[in-house]
């Protein structure tokens, strides 16, 4: 290559920290003709030693699912039995290497792609050649974006290249990029070996831009006189869309037998090479003398016995130059070119592609090609293939069903704007009132996980209209969610009336989501004596055989227990890891993400602070990756608080910050209000009371004393804390006493031990505190809630301890201290062994102090190395490779002093520390 020093010596760069075991991704963009192949073949050329994979977009394919994803992966099939058995089962089906086994989550087949390269990788770098990215269908492009982001240890270099102006299938987000441009002078004539007087090859670069395909095109079309510099050169060059209109003249000159082989080569794709050439068969006399006559015109080009176009841009002018009519002759060509079953989906897309008008019958096998694509998780295709057949249909009705299903396999695919523009195509047509409902339901959900959750109580109020039923039964709980994100107390209500008609009692699931919704909008509306039954039936309802392993009510799961208050806390972790097992089992992570966050929020309830840690960082990884807005805040939250309690203040302010981002994206009114508290707790861990204040104090005059639905703890615990540590003691009081007038009858154990702990706080002497204190702690036994059972002794045993009472204090701040390290809490633990120590005891030292704290993922991997699963097993379930497992895994040792799996399942195997018991 010349003029691409700069370019190589990245390229160099990445393979060579290859090399040494470092992963790398670099997207390539440029204009057509600009080099972006050329400088993949240099990348292949330099990566000697590696397992080099190669795949390419092709525009007339971008429809069928993982067509580039079996390109480029077919030299490692002999790794699938490396996998873990549901990962090689959705890759195999996907690549149509085994039997399908879907409908199931497309992200399966994104985990086996990255588990396979990590496969190849533990024997040698792997470099992964992508071009033409742009033209690469949405499956395939998502599975490879997936493992280039989660292949952070591992040897794997991605170079993917796309044209400037032309979006990939999926985000390159967060991607790093290098932008060719057009080479200088001096190089262009270096890139054209001398054939042109060095003044015409200037002049020459600078009218092309420096584009290498223009220049060598620009050349070979110059005559004798115009490359010595004796004539000028031509107006206009072959530049850019003349660089097309001169490939159509080049394409005119061939004989007609010869543009029938290049119109059917650029119809054909690539996934299905022989079929062109047999469909040429089928239309010219000599099939041999026309492709040799392409070849010689330097349009088509063999390599490793297939025919391809010498470059993009000549299939973009053969299909630009052919008419309606031999597109669509093309088509049927190539349809009847493609007998068998492996070649259905296909073969029905062109037979679409040659149709004319409607055409029912082509309707139905679409739709049927549809389910195909379901059961391989092409979730893109089926919904491009729905919406063809909705286009063939000759029934409005029918054309709206068709669509509205292509509005939800666009949803299932990860493409939400495709998702939207259908979803209002589906609404601004003759659509009945299923199609209406279901894009209505499709759309709401969206913008409820991915998008504004103000316009999805808006979109799913709409489709509550038009849905019966068990639809109407599952929107009404959408939409029920929808409000509780919106601090909506009355639409929860009206939400819990309607759901309590329209579910059908003999129906599990809907008896399951009726009582879900009516305990919680009982409980929130202040009372609890009505909603905690309900709660309960739900926990029961969960534990029946159809629903005891489903992961889509981990959500449930989680709430029901915050807001009962109590469970038995083995029984709810089996609960919670039977259904985050499926849920990684079936590579869900639609289902991880809200279920996640839902879950660490209980875990840090129940006291398992290190497991909430690990959750909640898992789910604002994956949360951010899928852009689901609303579940991502409130798990970034959780991991402020927990990074604050760890004594991680740079971090929580961090998270707090990405948190109200996300929150303002979503327009989460209740986690914006729940954002304050978790705002000012950080605040009141790192002794900061003035802005504990500034931040509770205004939800305070809003919220009356208790918080909001979304808090029902409210503001009044940390609050009077806050004014005691100011001096502000009359505020306190003020406030303790109205935190107490307004808690209702049947609260939770927890809400009635903050109430009487807040009372000892502001109590006028030492006995009377004594007394709240000690009501405090039996509240807390009746609880789950071992964190702010130990606060309590921590305050306890502080206010003994200013009373003069030090053997007493000592053992209610030991209790405290040694439930706080318990719980990787070492800000808590901290406070409580300072204190521990101004009583005259000896703190013992629970681990060294300049240990350096653990991050969420080590400690995710930590868990579940402690559970006895070996680093394939963890990096399963993570959707991770073996050696970032290991990478982690290292760390864990390293700052822990570890030097065996043992010693680390004894750390970590332990559950939480259980509910305080005075």
């Amino acid at each position: 290559m010349v003029g691409r020093d700069r370019e190589l010596a990245v390229l160099q760069a990445l393979v060579d920290r290859a090399r040494e075991g470092s992963p790398g991704t670099l997207v390539v963009t440029g204009e057509a003709g600009i080099g972006k192949t050329t400088l993949l073949d240099a990348a292949a050329a330099r990566a000697e030693g590696f397992v080099r994979l190669r795949g390419h977009g092709v525009e007339s394919e971008a429809t069928l699912a993982h067509v580039a994803l079996l390109e480029l992966l077919a030299p490692l099939r002999h790794l699938l039995p490396e996998l873990p058995d549901p990962q090689a089962d959705a890759l195999a089906g996907a690549l149509g290497w085994g039997r399908a086994v879907g409908p199931g989550d497309p992200y399966l087949v994104a985990a086996a792609t990255l588990s396979v390269l990590a496969a190849a990788a533990s024997a040698a770098p792997v470099l992964v050649l992508v071009d033409d990215l742009h033209w690469v269908d949405r499956e395939s492009a998502a599975a490879l974006l997936f493992a280039a982001r989660r292949l952070r240890h591992d040897p794997v270099v991605f170079l993917l290249a796309t044209r400037t102006g032309h979006p990939a299938a999926v985000p390159l987000d967060g991607a790093d990029a290098l932008a060719l441009e057009g080479l200088p002078a001096s190089s262009a004539a270096s890139l054209l070996g001398g054939r042109l007087a060095d003044g015409v090859a200037r002049r020459l670069a600078e009218r092309t831009h420096g584009n290498p395909l223009a220049l060598t095109e620009a050349a070979e079309r110059l005559t004798p006189a115009q490359r010595v510099g004796a004539a000028p050169l031509p107006d206009p060059l072959p530049v850019g869309a003349r660089l097309a209109t001169a490939y159509e003249r080049l394409l005119a000159g061939l004989s007609a037998p010869a543009r029938t082989a290049v119109l059917l080569c650029a119809a054909g794709g690539g996934s299905h090479p022989a079929a062109p050439v047999e469909a040429l068969r089928r239309l010219v006399d000599d099939p041999g003398t026309a492709l040799d006559e392409a070849e010689a015109a330097g349009v088509l080009v063999r390599s490793d016995g297939e025919l391809r176009f010498r470059h993009p841009l000549l299939r973009t002018a053969a299909w630009q130059a052919a008419t309606g009519a031999e597109r669509r002759h093309a088509h049927r060509a190539l349809a009847d070119a493609l007998p068998g079953d492996a070649a259905r989906a296909a073969r029905t897309w062109h037979l679409a592609e040659a149709a004319a008008g409607p055409d029912d019958d082509l309707a139905t096998e679409l739709a049927a090609v549809a389910q195909l694509e379901r059961t391989r998780r092409g979730y893109a295709s089926s919904s491009a293939a729905l919406q063809r057949a909705a286009a063939l249909s000759t029934a409005p009705d029918r054309a709206a069903d068709l669509l509205a299903g292509a509005v939800g396999d666009a949803f299932l695919a990860g493409d939400l704007e495709r998702t939207r523009t259908l979803g209002r195509r589906v609404l601004d047509g003759p659509a009945g009132r299923g199609a209406r409902g279901q894009a209505l339901g499709t759309l709401g959900t969206l913008e409820q996980y991915a998008g504004s959750v103000p316009r999805a109580a808006d979109l799913l109020a709409a489709a509550a209209q038009e849905a019966e039923g068990a639809a109407l039964t599952q929107v009404l709980a959408e939409l029920a969610l929808t409000r509780f994100r919106l601090n909506d107390l009355a639409g929860m209500v009206d939400c819990a009336d309607r759901i309590a008609r329209a579910a059908d009692p003999a129906d599990v699931e809907q008896r399951l989501l009726s009582a879900f919704v009516r305990g919680v909008a009982r409980t929130v509306t202040g009372d609890p004596l009505a909603g905690r039954p309900l709660l309960a039936e739900v926990l029961t309802l969960l534990e029946r055989p159809e629903l005891r392993d489903d992961p889509r009510y981990l959500l449930h799961l989680g709430l029901a227990v915050g807001f009962l208050g109590e469970a038995d806390p083995a029984a709810v972790e089996a609960s919670a890891e039977r259904r985050l097992a499926r849920a990684r089992q079936q590579g869900a992570l639609g289902l991880l993400v809200p279920g996640l966050a839902i879950i660490a929020a209980g875990r840090a309830g129940l006291g398992d602070h290190r497991a909430a840690f690990a959750d909640a960082g898992e789910a604002a990884e994956l949360g951010e990756q899928l852009g689901y807005a609303a579940d991502t805040s409130v798990a970034v939250e959780m991991l402020a608080w927990q990074s604050a309690a760890r004594g991680l203040h740079d971090d929580a302010r961090q998270a707090l910050a990405r948190a109200r981002a996300l929150i303002d994206r979503a327009g989460t009114t209740a986690v914006a209000v729940h954002h304050s508290l978790t705002a000012a707790f950080c605040a009141l861990t790192a002794g900061d009371a003035a802005e504990v204040v500034a931040l509770l104090e205004p939800r305070l005059a809003a919220d009356g004393g208790v918080g909001s639905m979304a808090e029902p703890l409210g503001v009044a615990p940390d609050l009077v804390e806050a004014y005691l540590a100011l001096g502000r003691t009359d505020d306190a009081r003020t406030l303790a006493r109205r935190f107490a007038a307004v808690t209702p009858p049947g609260a939770a154990p927890v809400t009635t031990a903050l109430v009487a702990r807040c009372a000892a706080l502001t109590a006028a002497d030492v006995d009377a505190a004594v007394t709240a204190f000690e009501l405090a702690l039996a509240a807390h036994g009746q609880g789950l809630d071992a964190f702010d059972g130990a606060r309590t002794r921590l305050l306890y045993g502080s206010a003994l301890r200013r009373a003069g009472r030090r053997v007493a204090a000592r053992e209610q701040l030991g209790t405290a201290r040694d439930t706080f390290a318990a719980m990787d809490l070492t800000a808590w633990e901290r406070r409580a062994a300072a204190e521990l120590a101004a009583t005259g005891a000896t703190a013992r030292r629970t681990r060294e102090p300049a240990a350096e704290p653990l991050t969420s993922q080590e400690t995710r991997v930590a868990l579940l190395v402690a559970r006895g699963l070996s680093n394939r097993d963890v990096a399963a379930a993570l959707f991770l490779s073996p050696r970032t497992v290991e990478h982690h895994l290292t760390s864990v040792f390293r700052k822990r002093g570890y030097r065996s799996r043992a010693q680390v399942a004894a750390a970590f195997a332990q559950g939480p520390p259980a509910a305080d018991r005075p």
